[in-house]
């Protein structure tokens, strides 16, 4: 149970429905429960997949349940994407719209694992997913202007801190993955990651000086992103920092 629970990413899931959260106060719309519980579904079944389709691959991680324990986890994956569907369906009597936008999520989330081999794809489509749940509250009759800056905002900051994972993962990545690092190499890809993180962390600012908070920490983060022995290091503040400015988003 907890090799499943982990294999779910609860931090991640439960920040995308944050960021939904948000997408519905700037779009000054009550947040849907219904709609929020879906995402939730949606993100933690591509979780899944993912380690799904990658199990054997992810040994050279030292994720190992899903290869070592298949009928289990294929189950639960089974579970999961059951229980997605449903609540996608019962969305789509009241929210069509909503619900065809969780269902092209969903369908990215399926094929994410399958876009391996074609250069840039994966990160684009991570960066599709999470971005995508800023748009929910134009589903509900909300004008884009209202969520444009959030979802420029998100995707920089997304694309920046997938970009670092795919350099934390070149080694094991040769030959399975084409990923940004092995396209144009290790230090041109953190120069771009940089770059996106700077300039996402300037339009969360713009959006709110709240957010100043929050991008102190990934900026932090950023002042040793070009050492070698310092990546782990670099991800955690960003991580946090990203954690404090969707909060401070939410809260303010």
């Amino acid at each position: 149970m907890i090799n499943i629970i982990k294999g779910l990413r609860l931090p991640e899931c439960i920040l995308v429905v944050i960021l939904g959260l948000i997408g519905f106060k700037f779009a000054s719309i009550h947040p849907n429960i219904q709609t929020l519980v879906a995402l939730f579904f949606v993100i933690a079944v591509t979780m899944l997949q993912n380690d799904w389709r990658d199990r054997v691959h992810d040994i050279n991680k030292r994720k190992t349940f899903a290869h070592e324990k298949p009928v289990i986890f294929l189950s639960w994956l089974i579970l999961f994407w059951i229980v997605c569907g449903i609540q996608i369906i019962m969305l789509s009597y009241n929210f069509p719209a909503t619900s065809f936008l969780l269902l092209g999520m969903a369908f990215v989330g399926l094929i994410y694992s399958e876009a391996r081999h074609i250069h840039l794809l994966s990160v684009f489509l991570v960066t599709f997913t999470v971005a995508s749940s800023e748009l929910i509250p134009v589903t509900f009759g909300a004008k884009l202007s209202t969520v444009i800056g959030l979802l420029i905002t998100t995707s920089l900051i997304i694309f920046g801190r997938e970009t670092l994972h795919d350099i934390a993962d070149t080694d094991v990545d040769k030959g399975y993955k084409k990923t940004l690092p092995l396209y144009i190499g290790n230090k041109s890809t953190r120069i771009i990651s940089l770059i996106a993180l700077i300039i996402g962390c300037c339009f969360a600012v713009i959006i709110s000086p709240i957010s100043l908070i929050g991008s102190v920490f990934i900026l932090w983060g950023l002042t040793k992103v070009m050492k070698d022995e310092s990546l782990k290091w670099v991800r955690n503040r960003i991580d946090f920092g990203l954690i404090i400015l969707s909060l401070s988003l939410l809260l303010m």
